[in-house]
């Protein structure tokens, strides 16, 4: 039986700040973790926690030294550690990569708990900012959750998922044909409903498409995130017990701002590993080029695309053969919690009868959507929003401003962002409540191993030297102990609650650990 598929996002956010011209996007990216960091009271003199970069192995490739690259890990000084990392009591970790602030989420079990913790990861942006400002008064700053900057560049959403280690193994090193043909189909037709939406430069044939990543893909496997891009990136780095997990690297997907398009992107990935790890995926609908149909579904929305047998299918059948043999696979293995993935199966069925019943023009007006997907799914609503203002207008696909808007969706600021305005009048479909997320501002997860890492933070942070998904290091006088986190499913709050409650300190916790 396949093992749960923990899961936690990385996401990228776009920066800007105005004021003072010489703050590079590195300098307020880090200002901004630091404020953050600063309020917690996680940047006192005698709290010095750096984030442990000895289990990162970049180039390292999953199928072999072969696929490798032969270069050093790069040695962080003590003070740049501090400067870009942030490791947050609710498990999660706040940083700086490249130019850009990032958040990964802690680890999650089901896609309505991804959903708020992505959430929470939005709210812990913005309230970093407010932090950021009040020291800062002279920049502006804004956020934007989203994958393109419209001057060539793209930044990721990059899903990461737990699988057993034999599973993986035989999947992308053994017989890479079985993803090939079940998992890259899947994902290559996600898009339809976890599609961000993108406005197209004029030179381009479609003024609109559905992913903001799929231009950017340039390859199935690889090692590289921020060049030749890859739909599963294939690092041997799984930050868990070797022997028995593997994590699995998706960075094609969009980033998500409506609720519904998460959960459906989250959960219907979760469930698609859970067959290819229990041999439950029958009907392969290998594609004959993954990387053309990626791009022909975002451009064309529903086309027909070619498989490798010759014969041809529209990308929402391909996920209705997905759908079919998922709920197949629910009733013959009953994957616990059954309410959750029964909630997947309606959503995902859901979706795919909207996305049927949809009605586009040639020139992306939408002319029906019985099903109001335009309240549950990124592309769509943007697209609403776009025709909506290019038609009050008479405005062309090619005026500028529909790009400045596109960006605008993407705007975390309550005041400025589009997609803020239209969930507060109640445009959006929401799945989680507003307690929710702030619960998992505060909090970990209390069934990963996020829990015991978090409660780590939170109670003990002057004791802490070093951290890490995998490892939590204290100080003890002369002498440094680290407690190894390998299983994700461990470290619950069912398993350690009792415990923290009841010692005072580090030491005690270690001791009563040993």
């Amino acid at each position: 039986m396949s093992i749960p598929k923990v899961v936690g996002i990385e996401q990228e956010y776009a920066i800007t700040c105005r004021g003072r011209p010489e703050l590079t996007a590195f300098q307020a990216s880090c200002a901004l973790v630091n404020a953050y960091a600063r309020q917690l009271g996680l940047r006192r003199p005698q709290t010095v926690i750096l984030w442990d970069y000895a289990h990162e192995t970049p180039y390292q490739d999953v199928r072999g030294p072969l696929f490798g690259k032969s270069c050093r890990q790069e040695i962080l000084t003590r003070e740049d550690n501090l400067l870009i990392n942030a490791p947050l009591p609710n498990g999660s970790r706040f940083y700086t990569d490249h130019a850009h602030p990032e958040y990964s989420t802690p680890e999650c079990l089901t896609p309505k708990e991804v959903v708020a913790c992505d959430k929470a990861g939005e709210k812990i942006l913005l309230a970093a900012r407010q932090a950021c400002q009040a020291s800062l008064p002279e920049v502006t700053i804004h956020l934007f959750k989203n994958n393109v900057d419209h001057q060539g560049h793209s930044f990721g959403c990059h899903e990461n998922y737990l699988l057993a280690a034999p599973a993986l193994e035989r999947s992308l090193v053994q017989e890479p044909a079985r993803i090939l043909g079940h998992l890259v189909p899947f994902l290559v037709t996600r898009q339809l409903f976890a599609g961000a939406g993108k406005v197209n430069p004029p030179t381009t044939s479609s003024p609109y498409q559905l992913s903001q990543r799929a231009d950017f893909l340039e390859t199935v496997f690889g090692l590289e995130t921020t060049h030749n891009r890859p739909l599963i990136n294939t690092r041997a780095e799984h930050h868990a017990a070797p022997d028995s997990f593997r994590r699995l690297h998706l960075i094609l997907g969009d980033a998500n701002l409506c609720e519904f398009a998460t959960f459906l992107k989250i959960g219907t990935t979760q469930l698609v590993l859970m067959m290819l790890e229990d041999d439950y995926l029958f009907t392969a609908c290998r594609l004959s080029d993954p990387l053309r149909a990626l791009k022909q579904i975002s451009h064309q929305f529903n086309p027909v695309v070619a498989l490798d047998s010759g014969k041809t299918l529209r990308a929402v059948d391909i996920q209705a053969r997905f759908l079919e043999q998922a709920e197949a696979y629910c009733q013959r293995h009953q994957p616990q919690p059954a309410a959750v993935w029964q909630e997947v199966l309606t959503a995902w069925e859901y979706a795919l009868s909207g996305l049927r019943q949809l009605r586009l023009t040639a020139t992306w007006d939408i002319q029906a959507d019985p099903l109001a997907m335009t309240r549950r799914l990124d592309w769509l609503l943007k697209l609403w929003l776009l025709n909506r203002h290019r038609q009050k207008r008479h405005l062309a696909w090619d005026n500028p401003t529909l790009r400045v808007l596109d960006v605008q969706y993407h705007n975390l600021d309550p005041q400025q962002g589009l997609f803020q305005h239209l969930q507060a009048q109640g445009l959006t479909e929401r799945l989680v409540t507003d307690a929710d997320i702030q619960r998992l501002v505060e909090e970990p997860p209390p069934d990963t191993r996020a829990y015991f890492r978090g409660q780590c933070l939170r109670r003990f942070p002057e004791e802490l030297f070093l951290i890490n998904w995998e490892v939590v290091g204290f100080e003890h006088g002369e002498v440094r102990r680290l407690v190894p986190l390998l299983n994700p499913l461990k470290g619950t709050k069912a398993q350690f609650a009792e415990l923290f409650s009841r010692v005072r300190d580090s030491r005690e916790l270690v001791q009563s650990l040993s």
